[in-house]
């Protein structure tokens, strides 16, 4: 029997661990060099498209349909109010450098079949470098019934920078109204697959309730692109003196983004038209000071 000498043994050993090691690391950069979703928090500078009104309300929006911004929310809120709308916003934070302009129109009132569209213009530094994204989207509602809201939208995404696309997506939402005073909200968002760490899939579930001059809403958002799901939970609420002045404050909880947000803000209403004024503050790492400004202009 060749006996092996205690030096020769442990150097054996140590090239099998070695081996194993280079083994696993090899494996694990195979594994990243896959398309597939980040393990990193999800940046938000491509879902943050809101009006002012959203931002006061930490986000919380989806089942509300007041505004334009349905048609970037979900598309099925369209139709739950009969007008004609036109917004013309932005918002930047002066801390993250991120901000965008947009407009927004929506029409509900000449056909049964509501429809909208909106283009935002965005600016934002992203891991390599400055990026500018154009985001268009169109949109379009169809009531079932008057408690059962439908609704599609396809956005448009061409991003300049150190992550580029050029690419289309989708949206697809179901509005529930069993009563004057609550609705819910269903949604998807980006259900189309878009390689690109800023267009993320992901679903929401809202629901409103209309209470005198008080208007308390709830959004939970959940990312399922990860094999542990992440969620997101926002609530606002809006109370409007005079009939003219609604007062906001919002906060949210992002377990997407890893993020904590609270929002405020004010604004002028009279039939359907009047400007809002918005303030959010970010209270994770690296914080951020969000300002947005929307006018909006309605005719019924």
């Amino acid at each position: 029997m060749k006996l092996v000498s205690p030096s020769v043994a442990s150097y054996n050993r140590g090239m099998l661990r070695a081996a194993v090691v280079m083994g696993l690391v090899a494996r694990a950069a195979f594994a990243q060099a896959l398309p597939g979703p980040p393990v990193e928090p999800v940046p938000t500078e491509l879902t943050d498209l809101m009006q002012a009104r959203n931002f006061g309300m930490a986000g919380a929006y989806r089942s509300l349909g007041y505004g334009a911004e349905a048609v970037g929310g979900n598309p099925a809120a369209i139709s739950l109010y009969k007008r004609y709308q036109i917004e013309v916003g932005g918002a930047y934070d002066f801390t993250r450098k991120y901000g965008f302009g947009s407009v927004a129109v929506c029409d509900s009132q000449t056909s049964p079949v509501a429809a909208g569209s909106s283009y935002h213009l965005v600016t934002y530094d992203g891991p390599g470098g400055r990026s500018t994204a154009h985001v268009t989207t169109a949109a379009v509602a169809y009531p079932l019934a008057s408690f059962l809201h439908l609704g599609l939208s396809s956005r448009y995404h061409l991003i300049y920078g150190p992550n580029p696309t050029n690419s289309i997506t989708m949206a697809a939402g179901v509005i529930v109204q069993p009563f004057d005073w609550l609705t819910l909200s269903v949604s998807g968002h980006n259900l189309i697959p878009v390689y690109n760490v800023y267009i993320q899939r992901y679903f929401s579930f809202a629901v409103s309730s209309m209470l005198g001059g008080f208007t308390p809403t709830f959004e939970l958002k959940g990312d399922f692109n990860t094999t542990t799901p992440r969620f997101s939970y926002s609530g606002g609420i809006e109370y409007v003196a005079a009939n003219e002045f609604p007062l906001r404050i919002g906060y949210t909880w992002d377990g997407i983004a890893q993020r904590q947000y609270l929002g405020a803000g004010l604004g002028y209403v009279a039939e359907g038209s009047g400007i809002d004024l918005s303030y959010r503050h970010d209270f994770s790492a690296g914080s951020g000071n969000m300002f947005s400004l929307t006018v909006k202009i309605q005719m019924n």
